[in-house]
């Protein structure tokens, strides 16, 4: 059967087969990896559309302060010029590589969140199995969220058009170059993100529905809470 089913059809994929560790493993690779790569591919979208050079503080001086006040003898690298000209590009390749690791955090966090959450309302309701199929329904739950990856990577691409920078370009005004840029994804996001959020609801509420045995009100009423909280999540 194709992977999409239980995007498509989540009640009749889920009654026709249980998760198995397999899979379970695959998805849970899957989103720990794709998110990373979703802030890669925004730095490369941003590499694409800026191009140019500023200028940064010098990393090879020292501060003012210490060459303010140290002896003479100690001014070592205090005549380099306080500031030096960095390709754009390489400063947004640095913004990208910080953010890597927050994000790996910040996903772990989401997908334990979702599995606990889901499987203390089947605990509640008599589930009828294990932490493990909880996870493995809330995983197979967030891939809408990755499809609205893919949408946005497509819309900021099309959204942002070229910028040249220069070492005299004020950095507040190419901000909201991009913020104007963006405003209409950001005017769409809750919108966007809300239709996300029912969707993977409707995955969860069919997964709880056969694999752990709750009445529809039961796996409604959890699948329901969940969703709400991941889309307030993604408004914060």
């Amino acid at each position: 059967m194709s992977p999409v089913t239980p995007l498509v059809r989540p009640g009749r994929f889920f009654a026709e087969r249980d998760v198995n560790v397999g899979h379970t493993l695959a998805l849970l690779a899957l989103h720990v990896f794709a998110l990373p790569l979703g802030v890669w591919a925004v730095g490369r979208i941003l590499q694409a559309r800026i191009d140019g050079t500023v200028m940064v503080d010098n990393p090879s001086r020292p501060s003012e302060q210490f060459c303010e006040t140290a002896p003479q003898s100690m001014d070592v690298g205090c005549d380099a010029p306080a500031e030096v000209e960095r390709n754009i590009d390489a400063l947004l390749a640095d913004a990208v590589g910080e953010f890597i690791g927050p994000v790996l955090i910040g996903i772990g966090i989401v997908i334990v969140l979702v599995a606990v959450v889901l499987h203390a309302g089947a605990r509640l309701f008599d589930g009828e199995r294990g932490i493990a199929t909880s996870l493995a329904v809330s995983l197979w739950g967030l891939v809408p969220s990755l499809v609205s990856l893919v949408v946005g990577l497509g819309l900021l691409f099309v959204l942002i058009d070229p910028i040249t920078v220069t070492t005299q370009s004020d950095p507040s005004v190419l901000t909201e170059r991009i913020r104007a840029d963006l405003a209409p994804l950001v005017r769409w996001q809750p919108l966007v993100t809300g239709a996300t959020s029912l969707w993977s609801g409707l995955v969860w509420r069919a997964g709880l529905r056969h694999e752990q045995g709750l009445s529809n009100g039961a796996a409604t009423g959890t699948a329901g809470t969940v969703a709400l909280i991941v889309w307030l999540l993604s408004l914060a």
